[in-house]
């Protein structure tokens, strides 16, 4: 005698599905009604007021729709994916929500965003589901977020212009970026006057001499200046004037880099001192010296002889 799983309803029904297995319309197939009755019972706990309790029952509708996906045994049709596309849209949208009743603001942003784009990395113009109204309500929501919880008026100001493009006659957005762009010409305001101010209480300016002293304008901006000789910085590496390195100019030319050739010589000086010794003609391997450096780029390299 075999037997079969049913999944429990919401509220562990066990009758709450009437599913007989075998391939099936994804409209019928128990954890797509899940996700509907997790939305239903999510609504309803939003217009109680119950807001943590709706995210628990959203979040659990995006698993369910995630994991509807992967049903072997549904009929897909392109229809069909539409439909799971659009319940877990609705439920990012709902969640926006309520985030921004609990205040949660970063969380509000990204769920809009996953409402309007899909909750796929990078996304997936197949999510792109939401009709034109919800669209605005996404973007309504997020700008409210951007606005109340980070105060980027310019980021919530940009997706009213958005929203404003699905939903031109909406009053509530049409007021809100009203209330935003006076908020905007506030700063402003307030960045002039703050900027007078300083002014003001120059008396360099007042005298028409400008904001900056004597002293600074005569002040020597050229920077530091680089040594008329040769500078050991550290074993295999010199610094020398640009003007007066012709040495430098040549191995340049011949396509040489001059700091690959240091650390070579001295990999060679630690690990092959004899050879390096050899190379030398000296007498202590260790004793590395701008004349040496030099036999080596002449041995190495075929350098013209270094004059002192």
């Amino acid at each position: 005698m075999g037997f079969q799983l049913t999944p429990l309803g919401p509220d562990g029904d066990l009758n709450a599905h009437d599913f007989t297995g075998g391939p099936h319309p994804v409209e019928k197939d128990p954890i797509f009604n899940l996700c509907t009755e997790n939305r239903e019972k999510g609504n309803k706990l939003v217009q109680d007021g119950k807001y943590e309790e709706a995210v628990a029952r959203y979040s659990e509708m995006i698993m369910q729709s995630r994991a509807l996906e992967n049903e072997t045994d549904v009929q897909w049709t392109d229809d069909g994916r539409e439909a799971v596309r659009q319940l877990r849209a609705a439920a990012y949208l709902n969640l926006s929500l309520c985030f921004l009743k609990l205040k949660q603001w970063q969380h509000s942003v990204n769920t809009a965003t996953r409402a309007l784009q899909g909750d796929k990395d990078p996304p997936d113009p197949k999510e792109n589901v939401l009709p034109p109204e919800k669209k605005a309500k996404a973007l309504f929501r997020r700008s409210l977020a951007q606005k109340d919880g980070f105060d980027k008026l310019d980021e919530a100001l940009k997706d009213l212009k958005k929203a404003l493009e699905y939903v031109p006659d909406d009053k509530s957005i049409q007021l809100e970026m009203q209330r935003i762009n006076q908020a905007l010409t506030k700063e402003k305001k307030k960045a002039d006057k703050k900027l007078a101010g300083f002014l003001s209480d120059s008396k360099t300016v007042k005298t028409g001499n400008g904001i900056f002293s004597e002293a600074d304008r005569e002040r020597d901006t050229t920077g530091p200046q680089l040594p008329a000789d040769p500078v050991k910085v550290r074993d295999g590496l010199w610094l020398v004037p640009k003007d007066e390195d012709q040495d430098a100019k040549e191995a340049v030319e011949a396509g040489i880099d001059l700091d690959e050739l240091g650390r070579e010589i001295n990999e060679l000086r630690e690990d092959k001192p004899e050879v390096f010794g050899e190379l030398l003609g000296a007498k202590n391997p260790g004793d590395l010296t701008k004349i040496g450096v030099r036999k080596m780029e002449q041995h190495f390299l075929g350098l013209p002889e270094l004059k002192f």
